[in-house]
């Protein structure tokens, strides 16, 4: 079975913000929209108490557990399988930030591993009662650098060196990983960024496996601007596929439509990609940032996935594709901002020329490769 996923965890608060989604110029419900054009899955991500001392919501989606239970029912009634991301933190995990949740920040590495497995097995429980069991987890998000830090920190790539701290990081994702196994069916996903880095990627999985990791699919974000051509991207997969035996996923992916900001005056957050047709190695981006150019972007890239090695390519995610730049939208709130000690960055909606929906809220073409895509699978 193939994955034509999306990752909505910002829905509700878009929706609450007044965002409208249209296709052909009909307004409807987003996830009916999404289903009626070939999504069968949804990845939703989990925080766990995404809120300030004072109780103020991080925004983001402010993604705890009875939102994650709202939009799982959504998609599970919209025939769509579930994929829970477990983030381990109280906001955004990825490559330069994986905070310890606020409750959890003085424990010990034992008593992370502990907490670790309770968390997993109560979060599994809870979504179990209400009828919502995952089809798989994420133990973790983008923990190619590690989680929990400071413990469960690795150290930073360097050629010719080994990298160190695989002991203390086994510990936790293999605790994540036994919860998952003891409480439920679901399959386990571990998810790293770098995707085109095949050293890097063979080191961590080489290092993880033989302290033990008990898992079922390698998921991958792959963002062309930061992780390389389609090339070293395939590569690196299918070896992933021949080295370890394991079905692999793209399970965050994004390209932008435009270049230019929502907001011409651009007083509020930079977009994360703007008008650079660079990417972070000097080469030239795949495509031109247009409608056309997203959605050739999709076509291939689900053409790719689907023709790795052995059938073993098992779908695509995309991420946020519906994150309207609606006044009040925003990746981080000023409570957020505190939590993490970047109190100097802008808050604001800085993906929003990145989805699959453009700034009135209107499909790009992107969405229908998805709908032609499904049609073959």
């Amino acid at each position: 079975m193939f994955d034509l996923g999306m990752d909505f965890s910002t829905l509700e608060e878009t929706e609450a913000l007044g965002g409208v989604f249209r296709q052909d110029g009909q307004a409807d419900d987003l996830v009916r929209i999404l289903a009626q054009n070939g999504t069968n899955a949804a990845r939703l991500r989990l925080w766990v108490d995404p809120y300030g001392e004072d109780g103020a919501p991080f925004g983001g989606g402010t993604c705890d557990l009875p939102l994650v239970i709202r939009l799982a029912r959504r998609a599970k009634d919209a025939g769509m399988r579930f994929l829970l991301d477990l983030h381990y933190s109280d906001f955004w995990c990825d490559p330069g930030r994986q905070l310890p949740p606020k409750a959890w920040k003085t424990l010990r590495l034992d008593e992370l591993e502990t907490r670790v497995y309770d968390y997993t097995r109560n979060v599994l429980h809870t979504l179990e009662q209400a009828g919502l069991t995952p089809d798989m987890v994420q133990v973790g998000n983008e923990i190619t650098n590690g989680m929990l830090w400071p413990i469960g920190r690795l150290s930073d790539p360097e050629p010719g060196k080994a990298r160190q701290g695989f002991d203390a990081l086994s510990k936790l994702v293999n605790a994540g990983c036994r919860a998952v196994r003891d409480g439920s069916s679901a399959r386990i996903m571990l998810h790293l960024e770098r995707s085109g880095d095949n050293a890097v990627w063979r080191e961590w999985f080489d290092r993880l496996l033989a302290r033990g990791a008990d898992f079922d699919v390698i998921g991958a974000s792959y963002y062309p601007y930061w992780h390389g051509n389609f090339t070293a991207l395939k590569n690196n997969l299918n070896d992933m596929i021949a080295r370890y035996q394991k079905d692999v996923m793209v399970v965050e992916t994004a390209y932008a439509f435009t270049s230019e900001h929502f907001d011409p005056t651009q007083a509020g957050a930079n977009l994360v990609i703007n008008d650079s047709l660079k990417c972070y190695d000097g080469s030239d981006a795949p495509y031109p940032l247009t409608p056309e150019g997203q959605r050739l972007f999709v076509k291939e890239l689900l053409e790719l996935v689907a023709s790795l090695d052995g059938g073993r390519g098992t779908g695509v995610y995309y991420w946020e594709p519906a994150w309207l730049p609606l006044p009040g939208s925003t990746w981080a709130s000023e409570a957020a901002r505190i939590y993490m000690q970047e109190e100097e960055k802008p808050g604001g909606n800085e993906w929003a020329n990145q989805c699959i929906f453009d700034y009135q809220g209107n499909a790009t073409p992107a969405l229908k490769e998805f709908q032609a895509f499904s049609k073959k699978i």
